[in-house]
């Protein structure tokens, strides 16, 4: 008989596979998980650094992993810090071109087979679980 998976299986073993894909397809530019949050996060233009950690935050450990990373794509000359303003380089626009080719195939990859309709259906479902679970208080 055929062990039958329950949510927390599939939203944890999804998890995972993003996670391991996106990696593998952001190392072949050299790039982070992190790093490519913040190239992506500044494609459409400067951010203030600090609204940009508060957009990331959840993806964050803690605020030192901020810095760290802020600091590995200002040395390799992806972005630029003025006063508190992050803005992507020539070098960082072409390196977010790159990796978005990558990261767009990988997910037309994962979505395929699945409609616009049932991809935003999902969406709506799991933002409603969520915001159900954020209010929750313990079962008695």
């Amino acid at each position: 008989m055929a062990v039958r998976r329950h949510i927390g299986y599939w939203l944890v073993e999804l998890d995972r596979l993003i996670t391991a894909r996106f990696d593998e397809d952001l190392a072949a530019g050299e790039l982070s998980r992190r790093h490519w949050q913040i190239l992506h996060s500044l494609s459409d233009g400067p951010q203030q650094a600090s609204a940009l950690y508060t957009a990331l935050d959840t993806f964050l450990a803690d605020s030192a992993e901020w810095d760290a990373e802020l600091a590995s794509v200002v040395a390799k000359g992806l972005v630029v810090d003025e006063s508190g303003t992050l803005s992507l380089t020539d070098a960082g626009r072409a390196a977010h071109d790159q990796a978005w080719r990558r990261i767009g195939a990988r997910r037309r990859q994962m979505t395929d087979g699945i409609t616009d309709e049932q991809f935003a259906e999902t969406m709506r479902v799991l933002e409603k679980m969520a915001v159900n679970m954020a209010g929750a208080e313990a079962v008695r």
